[in-house]
């Protein structure tokens, strides 16, 4: 039987729309003044597009935050697709050969690039390798909101542990840039790409996205790149052989591999 059970809400501004899937995988819906943008999909039945359209008379496209099925599984549905560079070559890589034209469409985004929704609503995408070689986080400055997507985790930390993640001396490098970067919109709203998750033993409660987590995160890296970090065996999901470890610092938790922390 396929799974419905989608929910939304509308943030305390009344200006985004904040869905969740029956997996807590979050997307959202924001609109300018020509066009709505929808970034990420979760990966819950149905046809997503159709849902979003109950909330805009615009059209709509999607943007992607990275190339996860739970971000992006219902691309399908959507004419114009925004995803980086980087994470469509990844996609296309991985998808079987007669299933590689389903790429081509979409639109390849780099770091700093701007899509236009009409009547100066700018959304800024800004690289932030780790999680995927794609990963970005949107900045929307018309609504005063930062989605990021998994970039820096959501509540249970970001996932250095996947097939296809950079070391830790490489995403630290991604930190400092995006915090540079983000740094003028520090005092936006952060919204995740799980917006609900938090899981023991690091937080007993929801752990929001905020800019305080991306100067934990390059703290963080650096108590695992000189040996610093407090670590233990990671009892969740595991992806391959080794066995990931998980650590903290103030705000941010990241899932890892020991042979990544160089």
């Amino acid at each position: 039987m396929e799974k419905h059970p989608f929910h939304y809400d509308i943030d305390a501004c009344g200006d985004v729309v904040h869905f969740e899937d029956f997996i807590d995988a979050s997307f959202y819906l924001i609109e300018g003044a020509a066009r709505a943008l929808l970034i990420d999909t979760g990966c819950g039945g149905g046809n997503v597009r159709r849902l979003a359209s109950a909330f805009t008379d615009k059209p709509i496209d999607l943007a992607v935050t990275h190339a996860h099925g739970d971000h992006d599984a219902h691309a399908g549905e959507f004419e114009r697709v925004y995803m980086h560079r980087a994470d469509i070559a990844a996609k296309r890589a991985a998808l079987p050969e007669e299933k590689r034209g389903e790429t081509e469409r979409f639109l390849p985004l780099e770091d700093g690039a701007v899509i236009d929704l009409g009547g100066g609503a700018l959304v800024r995408a800004l690289h932030i390798p780790g999680h995927t070689p794609g990963s970005v986080a949107f900045v929307d400055e018309a609504h005063e909101a930062v989605f990021t997507g998994d970039a820096i985790g959501s509540g249970v930390g970001v996932w250095l542990q996947l097939p296809g993640c950079g070391t830790i001396s490489e995403y630290k490098a991604a930190l400092l840039h995006f915090a540079t970067e983000l740094y003028p919109y520090r005092n936006y709203r952060f919204f995740g790409g799980h917006f609900r998750q938090a899981d023991p033993p690091y937080s007993t409660s929801h752990n929001p996205v905020s800019y305080e987590m991306v100067e934990d995160m390059v703290r963080l890296c650096d108590d695992l790149l000189f040996g610093r970090a407090k670590s233990q065996p990671y009892e969740g999901r595991a992806f391959g052989e080794e066995a990931p470890r998980i650590a903290c610092a103030g705000t941010a938790a990241m899932v890892y591999l020991p042979s990544r922390v160089r």
